[in-house]
């Protein structure tokens, strides 16, 4: 594959070992390699960084690499933020994959073609392989557009992301986030809850390059392209996770999408993706809560049940010696 592909990888050396597995059978020709610098303080950090940092030192496939190693711990914002910098200061365009991403390999056409199909769209932001879903969109065409970005498995162009605003002045200033909310969020639980969300970003309570590019996609007027059928799958839910640790027990495995494609008719907004994003994605409706609510309590007893369980095991273990 000739397409550029960017790879994000940290301290998981078990995800990066499957991405590269999956990456080996189609071969991504230039590629290149961010990695963050470990937390001192955070206890094995320096060593499974180092791991990581072994397997992409020979990925097993023939390539051209350049690679970014931190030397230090940058974090999330500033670390993809500089990456994606630096990889599309050599790009045109490119593939994006952070280390927890596993992508269906119709992802990669898909990507590609599309990357030639709007490259002078300068509507069309990035281009998502994700879209949370189980079943397929309930739209005509193989993929729609929305103003809804998703990071898990993502496409782009340099043009595009030229326009990425790390400072949030489509929030900050109030004429622009006024415009933004007639234009993008007309219902006010929808304005209520991204008005929190980026209230966090600014404040830094939450370390998030990816709320920053939508805020820059609806301050442009741009737009994303979204598949029917979910082409990504994120494996990095649970405990450990830096960011996804609470939506554990809700991975959505990746699907193919057949070529070639059904394309739309026209580059505009579907409001049938734009309400599952939001109903079903960010502010929720009420019976998506509801939903939500009763499936963490279950998740809750049935961490309980384990750990209740392990001790008894271990007690009885220890009775018997």
């Amino acid at each position: 594959m000739r397409t550029p592909v960017l790879l994000i990888h940290f301290n998981r050396p078990d995800h990066t070992r499957r991405q590269v597995e999956l990456l080996r059978k189609i071969a991504p020709f230039r590629v290149w390699i961010l990695c963050d610098g470990p937390r001192a303080w955070v206890p094995g950090e320096i060593e499974r960084v180092a791991e990581v940092r072994e397997l992409l030192d020979e990925l097993p496939w023939r390539c051209e690499v350049q690679r970014l190693y931190r030397t230090r711990n940058f974090g999330c914002f500033s670390n993809i933020s500089e990456g994606v910098d630096w990889f599309f200061k050599d790009c045109e365009a490119g593939i994006i994959l952070e280390d927890d991403i596993l992508p269906d390999p119709s992802f990669f056409p898909y990507a590609e073609e599309m990357l030639t199909r709007y490259a002078d769209s300068p509507a069309v932001f990035a281009v998502s392989g994700h879209n949370r879903r189980r079943e397929p969109l309930d739209i005509a065409s193989d993929y729609g557009f929305s103003n809804y970005f998703e990071c898990w498995g993502w496409a782009s162009w340099s043009r595009a992301w030229k326009q990425y605003d790390r400072n949030m002045q489509g929030w900050k200033d109030k004429k622009l986030w006024q415009s933004i909310c007639f234009r993008v969020l007309p219902g006010m639980r929808a304005r209520w809850y991204w008005n929190r969300i980026f209230t966090r970003v600014a404040n830094r309570r939450v370390d998030s390059w990816a709320y920053r590019f939508i805020l820059s996609i609806w301050n442009k007027h741009g737009c994303v392209i979204i598949p029917k059928n979910n082409l990504t799958e994120n494996i990095g839910f649970g405990p450990a996770a830096t960011a996804t640790a609470h939506m554990e027990g809700t991975a959505v495995p990746a699907s193919n999408v057949d070529l070639p494609l059904q394309h739309p008719k026209h580059i505009t907004v579907d409001p049938v993706i734009d309400k599952w994003f939001e109903d079903g994605v960010h502010s929720k409706s009420l019976s998506v809560r509801v939903d939500w609510c009763v499936r963490t309590v279950r998740r809750s007893f049935s961490r309980r049940a384990r750990k209740r369980a392990s001790q008894i095991k271990t007690q009885a273990t220890q009775m018997e010696v």
